[in-house]
């Protein structure tokens, strides 16, 4: 019965689910180290007051301007996150099926 355990985790602990859920964490540890994020939603903060338009002017011209690795990490998230939500709207939708052993 251990192996049976073993293998049941091993498998949980590289499922699909599991394989976005850590990238979206690494993505978001990578975003932390080389971004200050804290002055980021400062500024963003105080843009927002302007109203809409200068709030997506901001958000564009900070992607623009932000280093090749926090743009790739930002687009990892992205892609992880897409993949997570569908994984999980996927399984919402499927019949659930309960098998007796």
């Amino acid at each position: 019965m251990g192996n049976v355990g073993a293998i049941y985790v091993g498998r949980a602990l590289t499922g699909t689910r599991a394989l976005s859920l850590y990238a979206i964490i690494l993505s978001v540890w990578a975003i932390g180290r080389m971004a200050w994020v804290a002055k980021v939603f400062a500024n963003f903060a105080m843009v927002e007051r302007a109203g809409t338009g200068a709030a997506a002017k901001f958000v564009v011209y900070a992607l623009e301007h932000a280093h090749l690795g926090v743009q790739l990490a930002l687009l990892v998230a992205a892609v992880a996150f897409a993949a997570l939500v569908a994984d999980v709207l996927r399984s919402l939708g499927a019949p659930q099926r309960n098998y007796s052993f």
